[in-house]
């Protein structure tokens, strides 16, 4: 959306996220536009403004500091704590990411009068001021409940800090409601996929690569030759998997998968490449590839985007691998142990998930047998 006449060529948009982002076009060149990092609100607007309608980009200036006791100073703050945490072994990248990314919506919102950002606002804010902030992703509401949970996450820390204690965000109700995550792909739609990438393609190796290890997205990047191994005269897949507490994996590779691995140099440094024959440069670069693909495939919806374009959007996952196979598991009679090995779960709870519904079935199967027999 273009403002007004005052500032020529600024653009206010909102990304998928449903955080604000200001674009400016380049004067002169109506294709070119420049991200700047702040609003109309910020004092260092117009600096910002004037040099992207140049052509030019100006960072922030290492000195600016956020004001006292504010959310800005909060964020700061917990964000540096997480990066040493991470550094340390204690915390995930991706915990790091979720987080900051959270409090940087946050921050980034808005006051209500429109005037200023809610990260330049005390933190001893009152619950009108939280409920603002999640309000503000409208119907988004898996990201409100990502920023809610990094603003808790972040206010638990600064308790400590000098920050306020028993802050109402603590009480604010999470408007998301799950819709059971992943979707578990079908054999149909399985074959589908594999019908529209043929052999030798990459979006088959991470098909059948994927399927094999029932790994997460995080970990698919990373493997590679130096994860083979040979047990008696079977093939395997070992490794380690990134998330914090998983236990080690190790699973059989199937006979598709060997084929389209074959000629991979031993010292390859992954399985799965970039168009440029480069390895991928982390799981979220694999996992946008990996949507192309799905797309491509015909797994997909069409919707239309705020400026009323079609966008195509992948309704199945990696994840829905991981969970169809747990599923194949269970419903084969599998224990939850089975499950829990091949899904690097330490907590036998979230792989009851999987069972209890085939035990359920069979229970009342064996049930039904038995008052057959009374008859």
């Amino acid at each position: 959306m273009k403002i007004g006449f005052e500032f020529p060529g600024l653009c206010e948009e909102k990304t998928a996220a449903g955080s604000v982002r200001w674009r400016v076009r380049v004067e002169g060149e109506k294709r070119r536009k420049i991200t700047i990092p702040v609003g109309p609100e910020h004092p260092d607007f117009q600096a910002h403004y004037e040099a992207a309608r140049f052509g030019e980009k100006l960072k922030i200036s290492p000195d600016a500091r956020p004001v006292s006791g504010s959310l800005d100073e909060l964020r700061e703050r917990y964000v540096k704590w997480m990066e040493v945490q991470v550094q340390a072994g204690n915390l995930s990248q991706k915990t790091l990411e979720s987080r900051e990314r959270g409090l940087r919506q946050a921050c980034d919102c808005l006051t209500p009068n429109g005037k200023a950002r809610m990260g330049a606002v005390k933190a001893s804010m009152p619950a009108s001021a939280f409920s603002h902030i999640r309000d503000s992703f409208g119907a988004k509401t898996g990201a409100a409940a990502t920023c809610l949970k990094a603003l808790r996450a972040a206010y638990s820390w600064g308790e400590e800090r000098g920050f306020p204690v028993g802050s109402p965000v603590f009480k604010l109700s999470n408007p998301h409601v799950s819709k059971g995550g992943a979707v578990p792909w079908t054999k149909e739609e399985r074959k589908k996929f594999l019908d529209h990438h043929g052999p030798g393609t990459m979006a088959r190796r991470w098909f059948l690569l994927a399927s094999d290890t029932a790994g997460r997205i995080g970990d698919m990047h990373t493997l590679g030759p130096k994860n083979s191994q040979f047990r008696a005269d079977q093939q395997v897949l070992s490794w380690q998997p990134s998330k914090k507490g998983s236990q080690p994996v190790e699973v059989p590779m199937s006979a598709e998968l060997m084929m389209e691995l074959a000629g991979l140099p031993d010292d390859a440094p992954a399985f799965l490449f970039t168009d440029n024959g480069k390895p991928f440069a982390s799981s979220g670069s694999l996992d946008n590839r990996v949507r192309k693909w799905i797309i491509a495939a015909g797994l997909c919806t069409v919707e239309l985007d705020a400026a009323g374009k079609e966008v195509k959007k992948a309704t199945r996952s990696q994840h829905g691998l991981r969970k169809a196979r747990a599923e194949e598991i269970a419903e084969q009679g599998g224990s939850v142990y089975e499950v829990m090995a091949l899904l690097s779960h330490s907590d036998i709870k979230t792989a009851e998930i999987y069972t209890k519904k085939y035990e359920r079935a069979a229970l009342a199967k064996q049930a039904a047998d038995r008052r057959r027999n009374l008859d």
